[in-house]
């Protein structure tokens, strides 16, 4: 597992929340990237940048702390929508993708590889790429403490365009469990990251075993997590 990349892609999600603009753009200059645009809205906010290693989209979370209501009504909001072949997906988050990804689109050429990452309503949506993008165009994704955002046959129906997605739970985070009363909702099905207070495990995204911890949701605490991880020995093995 390359904890160094994963770390990378924590560490843009972490800047996404970034509300002011200039401030957005020295985060991600800091990272060793050039920030391309900010993308923002009542409910949805994104970032576009590059790097020598291609081009990423990085999908803010609930930005409750800064007073955007929008966003936490799209976290409640789980009523279903019904795509084609069973597909259903959670309303809030699925609805307030559509526009992020036109103006994420009309930023780059047409056949542009999108890295797509985000943490809880941001990694909740990055797993919503394969809805908006071809395969050929779909990169490497990471969904940081993301809620449960799709029944079985949009997974079943997306493996492949899924497959290099990497999911990450964060000890006992209350809201990787999260909607926790309609059982259609899940995980992609496969192997998570699970962090914990000292080391990490492997374990089928079936085997969270839940947990209550409002202080586990914090991007900051699953960066300074896998900073440990990488700076250790033999880190992407």
């Amino acid at each position: 597992m390359d904890f160094a990349a994963i770390l990378a892609a924590a560490r843009r999600a972490d800047a996404a929340y970034i509300i002011d603009p200039a401030q957005s753009k020295a985060a991600f200059e800091q990272l060793g990237h050039l920030w391309i645009g900010q993308y923002r809205d009542h409910d949805s906010q994104a970032v576009l940048s590059h790097d020598s290693q291609g081009v990423y989209l990085s999908i803010s979370g609930t930005r409750f702390s800064a007073g955007k209501l929008g966003d936490l009504l799209d976290d409640i909001d789980t009523y279903p929508v019904s795509l084609s072949d069973g597909v259903q997906v959670t309303r809030g988050a699925y609805e307030g993708c559509d526009d992020i990804w036109k103006w994420a689109k009309a930023q780059v050429p047409a056949d542009t590889v999108f890295n797509v990452e985000g943490h809880s309503l941001g990694g909740w949506r990055a797993t919503y790429t394969p809805l908006f993008l071809p395969a050929a165009q779909i990169g490497v994704l990471h969904a940081f403490e993301p809620p449960k955002g799709a029944n079985l046959a949009y997974f079943q129906k997306y493996s492949a365009e899924l497959a290099r997605l990497v999911v990450v739970g964060n000890g006992a985070d209350v809201w990787f469990g999260y909607p926790r009363l309609d059982g259609r909702w899940i995980h992609r099905p496969g192997e998570m990251l699970h962090l914990l207070p000292a080391g990490y495990r492997i374990i089928d995204t079936s085997a969270w075993p839940g947990g209550l911890d409002l202080g586990d949701h914090d991007i900051d605490l699953i960066v300074n997590r896998l900073a440990v991880l990488a700076a250790a020995p033999a880190a992407t093995a």
